[in-house]
């Protein structure tokens, strides 16, 4: 069985479950694929096996989507935050160019797509 460069994989896992972690999208995984993840980030073995390392790189697809989706609500949510606040401080309330940058308010227009 060929051996592959475990430290440059572990780094790579390591950089990717920081990110989702850091995202908000570490556990919007089924629990079974962040545990399977977290154990061959623990383990002090070789990854040598083929089917461990194919488990490892569907949970790396499932992770780039999940954040891909997130990112893609809250780009939306931006958007929709910036055109909102422009209407309002057409309409005379100046308070809401404040709105643009409220991450707070972002945050509620990405998770409530009935809003957007």
């Amino acid at each position: 069985m060929p051996a592959y460069n475990d430290n440059g994989i572990k780094k790579l896992l390591f950089i990717q479950m920081t990110r989702a972690k850091r995202s908000g999208t570490w556990f919007r995984l089924p629990r079974e694929q962040r545990g399977l993840y977290s154990l061959a980030m623990r383990l002090q073995v070789r990854l040598r096996s083929h089917d461990l390392l194919r488990a490892l790189v569907s949970v790396l697809r499932n992770l780039r989507q999940v954040c891909d989706r997130v990112g893609a609500a809250l780009l939306r949510a931006m958007r929709l935050a910036w055109s909102i606040s422009e209407a309002a401080v057409r309409w005379g309330n100046t308070n809401a160019r404040e709105w643009r940058n409220d991450l707070g308010y972002i945050r509620f227009l990405a998770l409530h797509p009935g809003v957007s």
